[in-house]
C-alpha cells in the first residue's frame, strides 16, 4: 500500500512523495519510521529537464545491498544547482524503469544518453548531508584525469598544472576531493586526488622502483594497517613528497627577499649584479661568512665576513646559517642574521641560493619572491649549453612548485626588466601565499 502527495512548483519542476507501508519486507535506507509494527519508507519523485550538451555532474555506486545510490554530486553541476539529489540518495527508477540488477556503468550510460525530461524515484538520504567546505590549495604537480587509472570517473576529473590555485569545495571522500581551478571560467567542480592519495601514489611508485611491494588501499578486500598516511609511514621520512600547499589570498604587500634560482652558468650572477647596480637603495646582497684568510685589499663585511673555523662550526651547530658549503678547503655560509639586518634597513635582500635552500626560505620571516632563471632558447645548443639545459630541467622538475616566476634569460637587460615587473606585480596585486605565513 502507498499514498502519493505531489508538489508542483512554478518553475515547471515537480516532486511527488510516495509513502510505502510494508510488513516483513523493508525497503529503506535508514530513514524509515515505525508505525505500530509497520515500516514506513518515504520515496520521492523528482523531475528535471536535462540539457544534452551539459553533464549532470553526478556519479553513482552500488551500496552494500547492491542498490543504486548517488556517490557524489559535483559542485556547480546541473544536479548541484537544482538540488534535487544528494549524496547517499537511493535511486529506484529512472524514467519509470527499475534500476535493479543494473551495473554502475549501465546506469551512468543511461543517464548520459537521456535527454529532455528525466524522472527519478528515489529514497532520500536524510542522514549525513555533506557540509560546505571552502579552502584553497596550490597544486604542486601536474594532473590529467584521462591518464589516471584510479579515478572513479575520468569525465568528472579536473585537469590542472603545477602552480594552479584550486578552490576545494568538498573533501568528504578521503581519496577524491572536489575542486575548481580558481582562474577558470567554469563554475562546476571536478574530482582531484586528495593529498593522502597523491602522497600514497608517489610513495608507492618510489617503493616499486626499489623493488619493494607496497599495499594498496584500493583493493576490494585489502586491509593494510597504517595504509598510506604520511604521518605514519617511514616512506615519507625518506621522500619529500609533494601534493598541494594550502594558501590564502592577501592584499598586495612588499616582499622582503628576492630569490634567484637557476643552474650554474645560466646567468644569475649577471642579473643579480645588474639589479644591485641599478637599484642600490632598493636591493642589498647579504655578504657570506667565510673561514678564508682575509686579503690585504679586502674589507671585512664588504664582500665577505671573515671568521674563524671555530666560529663557523658554532654557527652551523646553532642553525644560524641559511646555507653553507666548502670550496678549496674553506667554509662559506650565509647567515640568517645578515638577511634580517637588510630587512631592518628597509631593503630587499637579493640572494642566489641553491634550490634545496628554498624550503627553509619560504616563510613569512623572509617573505620571498622566487624567480627561476631558465637558460636561453635562442643560442646554438653547444655542449655546455646542453649541460645547463639538462641541469635546469632537473631543478625545475624537483623544485618547480616553489617558483613564483619563470624567466628565460635570452638577454640580461630583458631578464632584469622581467624581474622588475614581477616585483611590481607582487607589490601591487593580491597575492596567494602559504597559509603558514598568516596563521
Amino acid at each position: 500500500q502507498y499514498c502519493v502527495v505531489e508538489l508542483r512548483g512554478g518553475g515547471g519542476g515537480a516532486e511527488a512523495f510516495f509513502f510505502f507501508f510494508k510488513g516483513a519486507e523493508v525497503y529503506t535506507n535508514g530513514s524509515a519510521r515505525h508505525m505500530n509494527g509497520t515500516e514506513l519508507t518515504r520515496m520521492k519523485e523528482v523531475e528535471f529537464e536535462k540539457n544534452p550538451s551539459e553533464p549532470m555532474g553526478v556519479t553513482l555506486k552500488l551500496n552494500d545491498k547492491q542498490r543504486c545510490t548517488v556517490a557524489r554530486i559535483l559542485h556547480g553541476g546541473m544536479i548541484h544547482r537544482q538540488g534535487s539529489l544528494h549524496e547517499g540518495d537511493e535511486i529506484a527508477e529512472i524514467n519509470g524503469k527499475s534500476v535493479t540488477n543494473q551495473t554502475v556503468d549501465q546506469l551512468q550510460k543511461i543517464l548520459k544518453e537521456t535527454n529532455g525530461v528525466v524522472t527519478m524515484k528515489i529514497v532520500p538520504n536524510l542522514q549525513g548531508r555533506s557540509r560546505a567546505c571552502e579552502m584553497y590549495m596550490r597544486a604542486q604537480f601536474d594532473y590529467d584525469p584521462t591518464k589516471d587509472d584510479l579515478i572513479p570517473c575520468k569525465e568528472a576529473g579536473l585537469k590542472f598544472q603545477t602552480g594552479d590555485i584550486i578552490q576545494i569545495i568538498n573533501k568528504q571522500d578521503p581519496n577524491w576531493w572536489q575542486g575548481r581551478v580558481e582562474s577558470s571560467a567554469a563554475d562546476f567542480a571536478g574530482l582531484i586526488p586528495s593529498p593522502e592519495l597523491q602522497e600514497w601514489r608517489v610513495a608507492s611508485k618510489s617503493k616499486a622502483r626499489e623493488g619493494s611491494q607496497s599495499c594498496s588501499p584500493f583493493g576490494k578486500k585489502t586491509k593494510c594497517k597504517g595504509k598510506y598516511l604520511a604521518k605514519h609511514s617511514s616512506i615519507f621520512d625518506q621522500l619529500d613528497v609533494i601534493s598541494y600547499e594550502e594558501v590564502v589570498q592577501l592584499p598586495a604587500f612588499k616582499r622582503k627577499t628576492l630569490v634567484l634560482i637557476g643552474a650554474p652558468g645560466v646567468g644569475r650572477r649577471h642579473i643579480k649584479n645588474a639589479l644591485l647596480t641599478k637599484y642600490p637603495e632598493k636591493f642589498s646582497y647579504p655578504a657570506p661568512h667565510t673561514t678564508r684568510t682575509q686579503r690585504k685589499d679586502e674589507e671585512n663585511g664588504q664582500e665577505y665576513y671573515f671568521i674563524s673555523n671555530e666560529a663557523m662550526t658554532k654557527s652551523i651547530s646553532g642553525n644560524e646559517l641559511l646555507e653553507y658549503g666548502s670550496f678549496q678547503g674553506n667554509m662559506f655560509g650565509t647567515k640568517i642574521e645578515t638577511i634580517q639586518k637588510i630587512h631592518e634597513q628597509g631593503r630587499i635582500a637579493l640572494v642566489d641560493v641553491e634550490p634545496q635552500t628554498l624550503k627553509g626560505l619560504r616563510t613569512a620571516d623572509f617573505a620571498p619572491l622566487v624567480v627561476f632563471i631558465a637558460p636561453t632558447i635562442t643560442a646554438p645548443q653547444m655542449e655546455n649549453l646542453q649541460m645547463i639545459q639538462k641541469e635546469s630541467d632537473a631543478i625545475r622538475t624537483t623544485y618547480g612548485h616553489f617558483f613564483d616566476v619563470v624567466l628565460v634569460n635570452n638577454d640580461v637587460d630583458e631578464s632584469v626588466k622581467g624581474v622588475e615587473e614581477a616585483m611590481e606585480r607582487a607589490t601591487s596585486t593580491p597575492q596567494w601565499v602559504p597559509v603558514s605565513w598568516v596563521y
